[in-house]
């Protein structure tokens, strides 16, 4: 069968310089006033050829009478432009033009048999086989021979086979016992057609019809690959868990392969909740490849999906370990890898941070600020989480590393409080003089006032605890004296007590004092005020007691 590029669909060349000086020559010759018809052909020919479709399809329109291979090269056009459905009209006018040429035929044949035409394509191939067939009166053509007519009758059967359906068991013996060149032409053709569901069809065909051809087998299973692949992105998981499944057990074809629909089957099953199902395939797919970080990946979102974070965590480790530049990035992020290590990295220590496993959570964020050692927004939360986890030597080490970066943010003298352990009044305190003075220090700046209230805010429950305690201890002494006859109470004893506790109350009244400045909200203020008044209460309870 001839291959000529001018009247066969097939992939782009490269661009060839003479193409553009002979559609240079043609352009000023139309500019001059030329419009003979071979001419405009000629320059759509040259501009198609530098794949300049959309000047390719301009010329062609403008010659006045278009001829059988006018309306070809537009169909071609079309083809290539991807836009199918009117290729088939350019073409079916190209045939009805002349019926006898072979390439206007067959291209129209691959169109329908992509559109998924399947009846139009069967009734259009005795046309084809008509041509093929050599005439006694006439030469033959170069796709006048036995090997096109032999893999012309066969796709006949191949396609009236599949009108038939699935249910259909008696096999065609024209495919059953096919030549290995036609099985190969064959599936070459059918693998081009670039319509997922037509090809699986027809390879489901074959399939069945040639149960011992190993090479059929095989691209029949790429074909259901692609097939599942298409119904997940549907979100047709069942659908593409049931056409998977009868091929798991196969072992006639490469690992890759079966790796791929292992993973496959594993998504599908993770997407339709059944986790402990994912995870099963996926651990089959670590036997057949152990350095894709994307099964790892897999494999820890499915335990994490189970609700099993930390069976997920060596599998992410795994990950982030294969993570390089072998993995397929977009080319428009060429820093691909990086990015994703660090966004996975980041979203792990959120997921542990919300757990308050803080030790889990820093290692992730380590090995982030690792990707970015100079990010300070990364170091902020180390230093964050070091403090949480009470690693206090290293958030004081990140908060040096902080201040190089940030050296005039005024937030970082607060950073510095953080790492006080609060045990007692005293410490309380020492960190709201502390906080007054660093807002005294830097005034009218938003960023320090907020974080002032809000540590001034964790503050005052403490508070309340500390006076609840101290009124508890204060009851207690008050209920013993009440329910002791006055000749068994050692009122000396009492009143050491009820001093101790004044001053504590004291203390506790003067530190919510030093808060009240501190704080701008309504409800806050109001908050502290009562707590005030509570201790103020107390402490001339523990006065009436001291008598």
């Amino acid at each position: 069968m001839p291959r000529d590029d001018d009247n066969v669909a097939v992939a782009a060349p490269a661009a060839d310089p003479r193409y553009a000086a002979a559609a240079e020559v043609l352009e000023r010759a139309v500019q001059g006033g030329v419009s003979d018809p071979n001419v405009l052909y000629l320059l759509a020919l040259a501009y198609k050829r530098q794949n300049k479709f959309a000047d390719a399809r301009a010329a062609l329109r403008k010659i006045m009478k278009p001829d059988a291979n006018v309306m070809l090269q537009m169909g071609l056009l079309s083809l290539k432009e991807q836009n199918l459905a009117q290729a088939e009209g350019e073409l079916v006018r190209a045939r009805d033009m002349d019926k006898t040429s072979y390439e206007i035929a067959y291209n129209l044949l691959l169109t329908q048999l992509t559109l998924g035409k399947l009846n139009d394509a069967y009734n259009e191939l005795p046309r084809l086989i008509e041509l093929v067939t050599p005439k006694p009166d006439r030469p033959a053509t170069p796709a006048q021979n036995p090997a096109e007519r032999r893999f012309l009758v066969t796709l006949v059967a191949l396609l009236r086979q599949s009108l038939k359906g699935d249910e259909v068991l008696v096999t065609d013996n024209l495919l059953l016992e096919m030549a290995e060149d036609v099985e190969a032409r064959l599936l070459k053709v059918v693998k081009t057609l670039g319509q997922i569901d037509t090809v699986f069809r027809l390879l489901r065909t074959l399939a069945n019809s040639r149960p011992g051809s190993l090479a059929v087998r095989e691209t029949y299973y790429e074909a259901a690959l692609v097939k599942a692949k298409d119904l997940m992105d549907r979100c047709s998981w069942t659908e593409a868990i049931l056409l998977l499944r009868p091929l798991a057990a196969e072992k006639r074809v490469n690992r890759k392969n079966q790796a791929a629909l292992l993973n496959l089957l594993g998504c599908c099953a993770s997407l339709t909740q059944d986790h402990d199902s994912g995870i099963t395939h996926f651990n089959a797919v670590m036997k057949l490849t152990n350095d894709d970080p994307r099964i790892y990946q897999n494999l820890a979102l499915a335990h994490e999906l189970n609700g099993e974070l930390s069976e997920a965590d060596p599998h992410w480790n795994r990950y982030f370990d294969l993570l390089d530049d072998h993995v397929p990035t977009p080319a428009d992020l060429p820093d691909y890898s990086n990015l994703l290590a660090y966004e996975g990295l980041s979203r792990l220590a959120g997921k542990y941070s919300e757990k308050e496993k803080w030790s889990s959570a820093v290692g992730y964020v380590q090995r982030a600020s690792g990707l970015r050692p100079n990010d300070p927004d990364t170091l902020e939360r180390l230093f964050h989480l070091f403090a949480n986890a009470k690693r206090f030597k290293d958030a004081r080490r990140t908060l040096d590393q902080l201040r190089k970066l940030r050296p005039n943010d005024p937030q970082l003298d607060l950073y510095e409080l953080d790492l006080v352990e609060v045990k007692n009044l005293n410490d309380i305190e020492r960190m709201l003089t502390e906080i007054d003075r660093i807002m005294k220090r830097f005034p009218n700046e938003p960023r320090v006032e907020e974080r002032a209230v809000g540590m001034v805010h964790n503050v005052i429950p403490v508070l309340g605890n500390i006076c609840d305690k101290l009124t508890d201890e204060m009851t207690r002494v008050i209920d013993q004296v009440r329910h002791l006859p006055n000749y068994q109470i050692n009122w000396s004893a009492v009143r050491e007590v009820m001093r101790d506790l004044l001053k504590e109350f004291q203390k506790l009244r003067r530190i919510a004092g030093k808060c009240s400045p501190l704080v701008h909200s309504d409800d806050l203020r109001r908050t502290v005020r009562d707590l005030a008044e509570h201790i103020d209460k107390k402490m001339d309870a523990c006065r009436s007691m001291m008598g």
